[in-house]
């Protein structure tokens, strides 16, 4: 994936989803276990980009990638290289003819906006045409490239490579249309509300995703609850419109696959599988444990 208008969609989803905090025990990872009569599901927490130097995974994540017949992440990333999606993306991020970023978020709060750009080297007046979110991602895809993150070197690539090599299946819980539409429906004062936020933590941004790293690679879900609360708590429609709303759309897909009896590796952003209203905690009220591993 090329540093295009799709791999900022998929920064995006990692800025709202994984800018976050963890507790730590070595012995777990940020992967989780469920059982059907026949078969075995594994959730894998991603990180949607990661550095080269991330690599290689834990043994306990390539061993159940190993075991799966079939993988299955958020959007199948296949899909994004289709022209239609391409125009699709740009159409969403483009705010509409007359109005203009300045416009979106009023003069004083514009202001503030651009100057906490200038203080970590960007001009905000480049996405002057852009709907906020984009230009909040697109700007944090700019930090991220320049810290060394890559989306090519990201989970859902790696492991996406991988099943080609070795022939095993993919497929998507939900299609890219469906995380366009996140975006294009998500209130414009909510948008200019997160790129304001998004750009006031652009200083902390390289020790926060190093943080980040190193929680996920030991599966510290207490940083992770306790980051996502302090990101979504400010907003919680924010949170059910990224995260809630998504996890209960995919559950049935999810508990379909314990019908089978063949394994499967689902790879979702790790957000989804943390704390109060998780893929994790609704299983577990529809009777279904999750062994953390």
């Amino acid at each position: 994936m090329q540093p295009t208008i799709s791999s900022r969609l998929g920064l995006a989803l990692c800025a709202l989803l994984l800018c976050v905090t963890a507790h730590a025990d070595g012995a777990l990872h940020s992967l989780w276990e469920i059982h059907g009569k026949h078969n075995t599901v594994y959730l894998l927490g991603s990180i949607h980009v990661l550095r080269p130097t991330d690599y290689p995974l834990a043994p306990v994540v390539l061993e159940a990638y190993g075991k799966a017949k079939s993988l299955v992440m958020e959007v199948n990333l296949e899909e994004i290289s289709s022209e239609q999606l391409q125009a699709e993306m740009l159409s969403s991020a483009t705010l509409p003819e007359g109005k203009t970023l300045p416009d979106v978020l009023g003069k004083q709060r514009y202001g503030h906006a651009d100057e906490l750009a200038r203080e970590v080297g960007v001009e905000l007046s480049l996405f002057d045409q852009f709907a906020p979110w984009f230009a909040a991602e697109a700007i944090s895809q700019l930090q991220l490239t320049q810290l060394g993150f890559q989306p090519e070197a990201g989970i859902e690539m790696y492991f996406m490579e991988k099943a080609r090599s070795d022939g095993k299946s993919v497929a998507g819980l939900e299609t890219a249309h469906d995380q366009i539409l996140l975006f294009q429906n998500m209130p414009m004062d909510t948008q200019a509300a997160y790129l304001v936020s998004s750009l006031e933590q652009a200083h902390d941004l390289p020790k926060e995703v190093d943080s980040m790293v190193h929680a996920w690679q030991r599966g510290d879900t207490q940083w992770f609850e306790s980051e996502m609360q302090s990101e979504f708590g400010k907003d919680p429609r924010l949170y059910q419109s990224v995260l809630g709303a998504r996890n209960r759309k995919w559950l049935p897909k999810i508990e379909a696959l314990l019908n089978d009896d063949k394994n499967y590796l689902v790879i979702v952003g790790t957000g989804h599988l943390i704390g109060q209203g998780s893929v994790i905690d609704l299983l577990k009220k529809d009777g279904i444990g999750a062994t953390q591993r």
